[in-house]
């Protein structure tokens, strides 16, 4: 926002400011654009002159299409003095030595103005009104030019050095949706858990995918079967009977004295001598391990 300048400002005057203190005046239709755009806090200065050579200079603080408002306190400035204009007459805006001095006078202008130029040198401000000199080599300026970042990071060798760091190959792991730019995701694998080895990697194998491996899973089942020998068994004894008789045959019947002379005799037994299984249950595992989804991705 300030002092504003145009070139070829010049237009003949529609409607004039009131007297010596109106300050709105309009210019002939389509003319306002040759005189400068102004925004908040901007104006210009403008000279009012008649076809007898009077002159008043003004200053302009804001324009609308062909309207023009003068500043308060703006009416006949830089030694000019306020006079009553008519239609017909012109309005310019022009170099005017109010104008030079402010322009001049700007405390930043001068502060420039007091710096000794030399090579390689770009002057910056150190404060309101106070400037001074910094050092320009001519590679800060083969930077300076560059229009956008992806320029500006080749001109500093940027890419190269990353490929140096990371050769084209190489291949890493990514926490993120996608594969960064510069890089092509693997697809090879998938639904694979990562395995940590002190040797070559590179590897893979396995052949249950790590959902499968891991969801919910009963236990249960039978073990072998087993046929029991004599010395498995748990030892046990059987009762039997001895008949106070004397005499053969299987079973001897009735008479007297102590002495068994028949034939022994045995039961049948019990039991079928084959082997048996035993069956279980158990609580079900739950190998539903947290995990969290990687990318692998190839340098391009």
């Amino acid at each position: 926002m300030g002092l504003k300048f145009s070139n070829f400002g010049k237009a003949i005057v529609s409607s004039a400011p009131s007297g010596t203190a109106g300050l709105s005046f309009t210019v002939e239709a389509g003319k306002g654009i040759l005189f400068p755009v102004l925004g908040a806090g901007d104006y210009f200065y403008g000279v009012f002159k008649d076809a007898s050579g009077n002159r008043e200079i003004v200053k302009i603080e804001a324009r609308s299409a062909d309207s023009l408002t003068i500043s308060v306190g703006g009416r006949g400035l830089d030694g000019t003095a306020a006079r009553t204009w008519a239609a017909g007459d012109y309005f310019l805006a022009g170099v005017t030595n109010v104008a030079l001095q402010e322009s001049l006078a700007n405390a930043n202008l001068i502060a420039l103005g007091r710096l000794a130029a030399s090579a390689d040198k770009l002057p910056y401000f150190t404060g309101a009104g106070t400037a001074a000199l910094a050092d320009l080599s001519p590679f800060v300026r083969t930077l300076l030019d560059d229009a956008e970042a992806a320029t500006a990071r080749a001109t500093l060798g940027i890419p190269a050095a990353i490929g140096a760091l990371i050769p084209s190959g190489t291949v890493m792991s990514f926490f993120q949706p996608v594969a960064p730019v510069g890089w092509t995701q693997i697809t090879t694998h998938d639904n694979k858990a990562i395995r940590i080895v002190s040797g070559l990697g590179g590897n893979s194998g396995g052949s249950v995918t790590f959902t499968s491996a891991f969801a919910p899973q009963a236990v249960n089942g039978s073990n072998s079967a087993t046929t029991l020998t004599s010395a498995q068994i748990p030892f046990h004894t059987h009762s039997f009977s001895v008949y106070a008789t004397s005499g053969a045959g299987p079973n001897p019947g009735g008479g007297g004295g102590g002495v068994v002379t028949g034939t022994p005799v045995t039961d049948s037994g019990t039991g079928g001598g084959g082997s048996h299984n035993h069956t279980f249950t158990g609580t079900a595992i739950n190998l539903a391990v947290q995990y969290i989804d990687m990318i692998i991705a190839s340098r391009d």
